[in-house]
């Protein structure tokens, strides 16, 4: 497990003891998805938790001068400060604007990352700094500050970061093939990156994000190289220049697992407090809760019997028909609604999916469905009932209420609704509104279809 170990499509070399803590961590941030702590979504958030603190320790890193306080204000607040580097200033601001470009990169899940989304965030980072050598390879020669090492001459760069990209494109895609630890590709693309030095200036605020965008690809948090690490960070760097990743290794590795017990910190306290406030928002709400669920139960019955009779007609229709399937009424339940949509419709809210049943009527080649669907109740009937059940007609492949038909050939009814109180159906005829019973309004149903839809 001593053995030394090159780092599939690099030339960079790790000990192979490292693969045990880095497959270690790997299964911690898998069993993390799996339960939903490290989702998509979750990771928004996570990354918007960490979101100063990355573009303060990455300035830092580099000598801004701001505090995270004051890093805090420019970027969410985007304020000047005065007495303070316009320079610093703009450092953050653009780092900010690049983590938001870096979510939509990230979201392209269906192609690896590429060298023109590099450029383009490099671009960003000298924006308003450097125009001339924003988003642009280097023409000279450079000297990294404190360093024996001597980046590739100029002419050098594009060749090698075609192979960098390369790289890029392969550990980038959803499928890592051979590259199956994350923070292996990612610590390698860092020190390659940093190795070329492609760019006059921002070379490491870029490689510390290609580094990022390679760990949140794989859906791994995002890894902060703390300021206080910066001496460490720079002799890493120094030692991935001769081809040893180990130490770049070991510094991503500790912070990734940092940002992972920071969120599952974050999380816990997400969860006490979802509990405290779902616990108060419950005891504020009870007794609204028990009178609508009371209203409910009470209304369900209602609907139950409106849809039997219903059902109970086609049934009836269909038991004395003489030609076969030629000539057949078709009735589709699709359940009832629940006690959370109508609560929400009951107090001026929305729902989704709320069909309650449908019905086709087919002679020959002449078909015409119909659609039986809650919303909120039209104006007229409001007062009097909480939901509206609304009939809809297909159209063109598609389910249009019957009160934007203009055709005359429909049926009258365009909404039923219950009234609890009175304990009848309210019905909103073309013209009126009745007072009706639920076998009355199934029978005008069917035999002003039948009239209408199927009179010749």
């Amino acid at each position: 497990m001593n053995n030394l170990k090159t780092l599939n499509g690099t030339d960079y070399m790790y000990y192979e003891r490292e693969e045990s803590r880095l497959q270690e961590l790997h299964d911690r941030v898998m069993a993390m998805r799996e339960v939903g702590k490290l989702s998509p979504a979750n990771l928004r958030r996570i990354r918007n938790y960490f979101r100063i603190k990355d573009i303060y320790n990455s300035n830092a890193i580099e000598g801004n001068q701001l505090t995270i306080g004051e890093t805090r204000l420019v970027v969410e607040s985007g304020i000047t400060l005065t007495g303070k580097s316009l320079r610093d200033q703009a450092e953050a601001k653009n780092l900010g604007e690049v983590l938001d470009f870096m979510e939509e990169i990230v979201s392209a899940t269906d192609r690896g990352i590429t060298l023109h989304e590099l450029r383009q965030i490099h671009a960003l980072i000298l924006r308003g700094i450097d125009d001339d050598n924003a988003g642009v390879y280097r023409k000279g020669e450079v000297k990294i500050a404190g360093s024996e090492y001597y980046p590739p001459s100029a002419a050098e760069v594009e060749y090698k970061m075609k192979e960098l990209g390369d790289y890029i494109a392969t550990v980038t895609n959803e499928d890592l093939g051979d590259n199956t630890l994350p923070i292996l590709s990612a610590a390698a693309v860092h020190a390659w990156l940093a190795r070329i030095h492609p760019f006059v200036d921002g070379n490491g605020r870029s490689s510390r994000i290609l580094m990022n965008l390679v760990l949140m690809r794989q859906g791994y948090p995002i890894c902060i190289i703390n300021r206080d690490d910066r001496l460490r960070y720079y002799a890493a760097l120094e030692d991935s220049q001769v081809g040893d990743l180990g130490p770049l290794i070991s510094l991503v590795y500790e912070n990734v697992e940092e940002s992972l017990e920071e969120w599952e910190k974050a999380a816990e306290d997400q969860r006490k407090e979802t509990e405290w406030l779902d616990t108060v928002r419950a005891k504020f709400e009870a007794p609204i809760r028990v009178k609508i669920h009371n209203e409910y139960e009470v209304w369900q019955r209602a609907m139950a019997l409106f849809k039997s009779y219903f059902k109970q007609t086609v049934d009836n229709l269909n038991e004395g028909m003489t030609l076969g399937n030629s000539v057949r009424l078709n009735f589709r339940d699709y359940g009832d609604l629940g006690f959370e949509k109508y609560a929400s419709l009951s107090t001026g809210g929305s729902a989704k999916r709320t069909w309650f049943f449908g019905i086709e009527f087919r002679r020959g080649e002449r078909r015409a469905r119909y659609l039986f669907f809650f919303g909120y109740p039209h104006r007229v009937l409001r007062n009097r009932v909480k939901v509206g059940l609304t009939v809809a007609k297909e159209v063109d492949y598609w389910y249009e209420p019957l009160e934007s038909i203009t055709k005359s050939n429909i049926p009258n009814v365009y909404q039923i609704g219950f009234d609890i109180e009175e304990q009848n159906y309210v019905t909103r005829y073309l013209s009126d509104v009745q007072i009706s019973q639920a076998e009355s309004i199934a029978r005008n149903f069917f035999r002003e279809v039948i009239d209408r839809d199927f009179t010749n």
